[in-house]
Parts: structure tokens; C-alpha cells; sequence
């Protein structure tokens, strides 16, 4: 992966076009992300991390065999690099596969929250509605969160947490027992019955 200097938001769509656009296993393209991803250059590891968001958002799952690696990067990652721990954070969510990984990514997610950085508790109010969606002991809470986000006066977590609610809400729904099936049809009416 070539990193131009500026990496913006155009340039992050280049390279995840050029990412996705490898045959699959992609397996040349995760190596080369995944060295970027550990480089001590922080400017090589936000983008990298930009990528990663960005593939996962896109496919999730594309990294999962890395999932592990992701979440121990984002606890690791220095405070100063708020923004590729942000990425990083989102993209072990979206890959995370097991109950261990997803729980693993909790606490972290947890204090992204709370961080004074309004950008990164937008992208953990995210990263915590993906988790719930596949841990229901989450789900209360993080629909509390969810719902006074988007009330919050800064508009990143307003959007953030109008985006995630209506997924979270269909996770809910999906979960519940039934749901899914079709509800049996009622026989039709015969005529002059009450």
C-alpha cells in the first residue's frame, strides 16, 4: 500500500477500491495492511487503520483472521494517536467473530466513550451498536447510549448514534424468539358470520 502524504478522504477510497478489487483470499493485500497497520511511522498506521475501517466497513468479516491482532492494536496504540485507535477499534468490531474477541473489545470500546475527543466517541458509539448487535447483554445499555446521543449538542454523535439505532433495533427484533417467521394466514371470513 502507497501512502500519499495527505491521505484524504478521497485517497481512502482509492485504496480501498484498489484493496477489494484483489482476487480473493486478497491475501497479499491483508499482509501488506497488516504491516502498515504495525509500522512505527504513525502516519503509515492511521491510514492504514482508515483502510482497515473502511474494507471492514465494506465487507465485514474481510479481516476476521486478524480480529485478535486488531483488538490488541487498538489497546496498544499510544493516546496521541486517538484516530487510528478509533479506526483500528471499528475495524476489530466489525471483524470480530466470537463472543472472546467482541468481549475483549468491550472495555475498550467502553472507555472510547467517554474520551474527551468528540470524534472518538462518535466512532466507539459505533463500534460499541456493532457489538450489541451480536451481544444482547449490551444491547440495554448501549441503546441508552444511543438514544441520548442523539440528543447530545455535538453533531457527530447525533448522526453517529441516528445511523446505528435502527440497526441495533433490527438485531433486537431478529433476536426475539419467532421473529422471522411468517405469521399464519387467517382463514378468510364466511359471509354472514360475526
Amino acid at each position: 500500500m502507497v501512502t500519499p502524504r495527505s491521505w484524504k478522504d478521497a485517497d481512502g477510497v482509492a485504496a480501498m477500491r484498489d484493496f477489494l478489487g484483489q482476487p480473493t483470499p486478497r491475501r497479499a493485500a491483508i499482509r501488506g495492511l497488516m504491516t502498515e497497520l504495525l509500522s512505527p511511522d504513525s502516519f503509515a498506521c492511521r491510514c492504514a487503520a482508515d483502510l482497515a475501517r473502511r474494507v471492514s466497513d465494506r465487507e465485514p468479516g474481510v479481516l476476521r483472521r486478524h480480529a485478535d491482532l486488531l483488538a490488541g492494536l487498538a489497546a496498544e496504540l499510544p493516546p496521541e494517536q486517538w484516530q487510528a485507535r478509533g479506526y483500528v477499534t471499528l475495524a476489530a468490531a466489525l471483524n470480530a467473530r466470537t463472543h472472546g474477541q467482541r468481549m475483549r473489545l468491550e472495555p475498550l470500546v467502553r472507555a472510547m466513550v467517554e474520551d474527551e475527543r468528540i470524534a472518538l466517541r462518535a466512532i466507539a458509539l459505533e463500534a460499541f451498536a456493532i457489538l450489541a448487535q451480536a451481544e444482547p447483554e449490551l444491547r440495554d445499555e448501549v441503546l441508552l447510549l444511543l438514544e441520548r446521543s442523539r440528543r447530545a449538542p455535538e453533531a457527530a454523535l447525533r448522526c453517529r448514534a441516528r445511523r446505528m439505532l435502527p440497526l441495533l433495533l433490527a438485531s433486537e427484533i431478529e433476536a426475539r424468539p419467532g421473529a422471522g417467521r411468517l405469521k399464519p394466514k387467517r382463514a378468510p371470513r364466511k359471509p354472514g358470520a360475526g
